[in-house]
């Protein structure tokens, strides 16, 4: 994690590799185990990567755990693609 530091309120941690949690969107399609993770029209959530050879570029990561429907926070492997 990089800039933890707390002096200023508009400093975010950012991950660059890596597990951590991230906001997922699941409304554009069941996010399982292992799927590429990318940009979502949600802001500030991650959706699956329908068509990896089309995100290629914008993979955020791969998902460590499953969500079904919804909105949620879930583990995922950091691997910018």
């Amino acid at each position: 994690m990089l800039d933890k530091q707390t002096t200023d309120r508009n400093r975010q941690p950012i991950a660059l590799l890596g597990k951590v949690y991230c906001k997922v969107d699941a409304q554009f399609g069941a996010i399982e185990v292992g799927d590429l993770l990318t940009t979502s029209n949600t802001l500030g959530h991650a959706m699956k990567a329908t068509h990896s050879e089309m995100a290629s570029g914008s993979i955020l990561g791969k998902a460590l755990q499953s969500l079904k429907e919804g909105q949620g926070m879930i583990p995922i492997l950091v691997a910018l693609q």
